[in-house]
């Protein structure tokens, strides 16, 4: 008997989940194609050195790697932002704004087989290349809230950051690349003591400490953005609160600042350079949307080219659904039918003039009408077919 089993990290969807599952992509591509998105798709396989100087360490060590028949080192899709980069500096030639959406599933080399993290997952997003203003930071914020809204979800927030606040507060301390994305990290896991023993182990000054300790309480309304005002010293965060409370402002002024709240402990590594976000429903605990802005990251393959975007796991986003009861069951087919065969030609025309009509008509193999009726009423059909002779007759079903 062959292992029927997977391997760990993958799944494979049933009808009602993958129903709901191309249902919810298909609600999220309309919206970002309402504001303008177009889609464009990329392979799952790319040669690793494209981007082997741009994957942080960890995630080279998450990366699905093989061998191409030549030798050439290849990888599974990580991150399908680094492959529009990638697309734009080789086939995007024009200048200008380019809005593009996708909709792909992207790979990630996991060891420990008792993670509750997925080795395959399906990612829809959208990527506003070509602008640097707060403009663009404000029109992806409003297309992740309408996309989740017509995805059916109520019960979410989306919490928003800025990683220049931070770089800015490092460098006004003297601190050096490497010791910055080490604090990053003791941040981002809410490890306010190891932060306190980092800096005093640095001899960072006792000021800058206080301000460092004080970010994770930096969370809320506009109204934190005064608290982080305090003592700052430095163009670099003086700028990035400025682009906060300008989007906030612009939000509220939308009505859509309900669904945001500030975050400056919100410190996302790897290529983003300014805003950052991440979407949490109210009845999961992980995020299930995460973004930002990455304005260097287009130089790593030769274009220099400001841009911002954000994701959305599909996977999270129905658990959430599923929480709030938002699932929908398949559709129910409007007719059934069975048929003696002997008029091919006839039965063929009625049926596919229902389905012209809109109708979805499914053919069943049962040889008696009691069987048909009785398969209607389970699945709840409420027009039954019979072809027999070259005539049809039509039974209208009732539980």
């Amino acid at each position: 008997m062959k292992n029927l089993q997977l391997p760990f990290g993958v799944q494979d969807y049933m009808p009602q989940e993958c129903y709901n599952k191309n249902l919810t992509q298909e609600k999220l591509a309309e919206t970002f194609v309402q504001h303008g998105f177009v889609r464009v798709e990329t392979p799952a396989i790319e040669y690793y050195n494209v981007y082997d100087e741009i994957l942080s360490r960890a995630a080279v060590h998450k990366t699905f790697k093989m061998t191409d028949s030549d030798g050439s080192l290849l990888i599974l899709r990580p991150d399908p932002t680094l492959q529009i980069c990638r697309m734009a500096a080789a086939k995007l030639q024009s200048e200008g704004i380019h809005k593009v959406y996708y909709l792909e599933n992207s790979y990630e080399y996991l060891s420990d087989p008792s993670t509750a993290r997925s080795r395959e997952f399906a990612q829809a997003g959208v990527e506003l290349l070509g602008t640097s203003g707060t403009a663009g930071d404000v029109e992806i914020i409003v297309v992740a809230i309408e996309s989740l809204l017509a995805a059916g979800l109520d019960d979410f927030l989306l919490e928003i950051g800025q990683v220049a606040y931070f770089n800015g507060l490092t460098s006004e301390a003297g601190m050096t690349e490497n010791d910055a994305e080490m604090l990053r990290a003791l941040v981002n896991k809410k490890d306010m003591l190891g932060v306190e023993l980092f800096l005093h182990g640095k001899n960072v000054d006792e000021r800058f400490v206080s301000r460092f300790l004080k970010l994770p309480t930096l969370f809320g309304g506009a109204e934190v953005l005064a608290r982080a005002r305090e003592g700052v010293a430095n163009e670099k965060s003086e700028q990035a609160l400025n682009n906060l409370q300008e989007i906030m402002e612009k939000l509220t002024a939308l009505g859509l600042d309900r669904y945001v709240s500030i975050d400056l402990g919100l410190l996302r590594g790897d290529y983003y350079t300014g805003l950052v976000m991440k979407g949490f429903s109210g009845k999961l605990g992980v995020p299930l949307l995460d973004g930002g802005r990455y304005d260097r990251l287009g130089q790593a393959f030769g274009k220099t080219m400001p841009a911002v975007g954000f994701s959305v796991g599909i996977k999270r986003l129905l658990i959430a659904l599923e929480k709030e009861g938002k699932l929908i069951a398949c559709k129910t087919p409007d007719y059934a039918y069975i048929s003696d065969g002997k008029d091919s030609a006839h039965e063929y025309a009625v049926v596919s003039d229902l389905r012209k009509k809109g109708n979805n008509v499914e053919k069943c193999f049962y040889c008696k009408k009691s069987e048909l009726i009785a398969y209607c009423k389970q699945k709840g059909i409420r027009h039954a077919l019979i072809f027999t002779g070259g005539k049809m007759a039509q039974t209208e079903v009732t539980k």
